[in-house]
């Protein structure tokens, strides 16, 4: 008969047994030092044996914890390598990815009906952040980010670049009445968006004017915010022109909630990339979630 081994406190021990340390085995398994210490309690009561012995400046393992830790971590390593080769053949279940806010809102989840529709047996559980994941602390399988493609120890897949565009809403041009429509800037508020302000070679709307010609425009005017999405839901709003993601706003440009006032695009420098850990290359489902995104891709561009 199979023995109710307790786990959650083998791991515990497992991380505390190698770093010699409460706190930094809670550090690794995102729990707290008490967590840990009440795991410990739990196994040395299920073992009926110390496994530690504390210090006033830190711990050291016993005989049998010595003897525990040396099994344990071949053991979790096995655990852990079963567990991966089940999870790159799995076509079903849960696959779940970190994605940033503005790509969340204004172009992943206007999608996520198609996604369940074209994969009924995968569950997609999506954490919209801008804090960027550890895979190897974090249970993601893959994360959209937005930068140049260097990403240390991940694949990254290429997705699409991004450009920028004068927008605004065709309420607020209909009012204004001003061919060409680029004259509009001279009388509207300009929103401004500072999510790459880190970035000196992003377009912001003094580069735009400047590269438009357009120099007698007062470029600081205007209130300012720091996610594009923001800024482009206030220029639906009627609050004025924004100088919008292209990618981001396509479906309120198709659908005439935001209308260009210019031809002149400047590309942002930047495109959104499809990550994970490189061994995780060659999974099922990692493979289906980039053949969707290549094909919602395509459509997009058609």
């Amino acid at each position: 008969m199979a023995r109710n081994y307790p786990l959650t406190a083998l791991r515990a021990f497992e991380a505390a047994g190698r770093h010699l340390s409460f706190i930094q085995a809670a550090n690794e398994l995102a729990v707290t030092p008490a967590a840990i210490s009440q795991q410990i309690k739990r196994l040395e009561t299920y073992l009926d044996t110390r496994l530690f012995k504390r210090l006033p400046r830190g711990l050291l393992l016993t005989d049998a914890g010595q003897a525990l830790l040396r099994d344990l971590g071949p053991a979790f390593l096995a655990l852990d390598a079963a567990i991966d080769r089940t999870r790159e053949h799995a076509t079903s279940g849960a696959i779940t990815i970190s994605v940033a806010p503005m790509f969340a809102t204004k172009w992943l989840v206007p999608r996520l009906e198609r996604f369940e529709h074209a994969y009924p047996e995968i569950d997609l559980r999506m954490s919209s952040s801008l804090t960027t994941i550890d895979f190897g602390r974090d249970e993601f399988d893959a994360a959209v980010r937005l930068g140049g493609g260097d990403y240390p120890g991940l694949q990254a897949v290429k997705l699409f670049d991004e450009s920028l565009v004068p927008m605004c809403s065709p309420r607020l041009l209909d009012q204004l009445q001003e061919s060409p429509r680029h004259e509009a800037l001279h009388k509207v508020a300009l929103l401004h968006n500072d999510s790459m302000a880190f970035d000196p070679n992003a377009p912001d709307w003094p580069r735009w004017l400047q590269a438009a010609g357009l120099t007698d425009i007062d470029q600081q005017r205007g209130p300012r915010f720091e996610q594009p999405d923001h800024a482009i839901q206030a220029a639906i709003d009627g609050a004025g022109a924004v100088l919008g993601w292209q990618s981001l706003a396509k479906a309120d440009l198709a659908a005439g909630r935001l209308i260009p006032l210019s031809e002149l695009s400047l590309p942002l420098g930047s495109a959104f990339y499809l990550v994970y850990p490189t061994a995780y290359e060659g999974r099922a489902k990692i493979d289906l979630l980039k053949d969707w995104f290549e094909s919602e891709i395509r459509q997009q561009t058609e």
